[in-house]
């Protein structure tokens, strides 16, 4: 039952992103050029700064440790919800090129959204945009925001 239940609403959560044109159900940010003093790897879109994607997939729990306890660049750093995963994706969606000269490598990355779910956390493909269910105790990969 519960397969069935993710899997419809992940079904679901892909038609919602499919459907929704520029602006409808989704706060698009605006990607800006990332000032000249975010070392490679680190951008900006909308008024977040976005850490570099980790190289390789944690737990949730590894997750929320590595942006709770960053001090990279002497900024606070946090998981960005699914929302602003979603906005990130939409502002790059046909940008993906500068995302991966930043060095950024489109993989399944954790949001800090609990899903509906009890253990289960929203992903966010940053290669197609696809919203789906993570198990916490499975591992994706990890961006922070500030």
């Amino acid at each position: 039952m519960k397969k069935l239940i993710v899997i419809l609403t992940t079904l679901l959560l892909t038609l919602n992103m499919a459907w929704a044109g520029p602006g409808e159900h989704v706060n698009v940010a605006v990607p800006s050029a990332a000032p000249a003093k975010l070392p490679l790897g680190y951008i900006t879109s909308g008024k977040l700064t976005w850490a570099p994607i980790s190289a390789t997939a944690v737990t949730l729990a590894e997750a929320k440790n590595i942006c709770a306890s960053s001090t990279a660049l002497g900024y606070k750093w946090r998981q960005p919800t699914k929302d602003e995963l979603v906005a990130l994706y939409a502002a790059y969606r046909n940008k993906s090129a500068a995302l991966r000269a930043q060095g950024w490598t489109l993989y399944d990355v954790w949001s800090s959204t609990p899903g509906t779910v009890f253990g289960l956390q929203f992903i966010l493909n940053l290669d197609g945009g696809i919203v789906n269910y993570g198990d916490e105790n499975g591992v994706s990969h990890v961006s922070c925001v500030s």
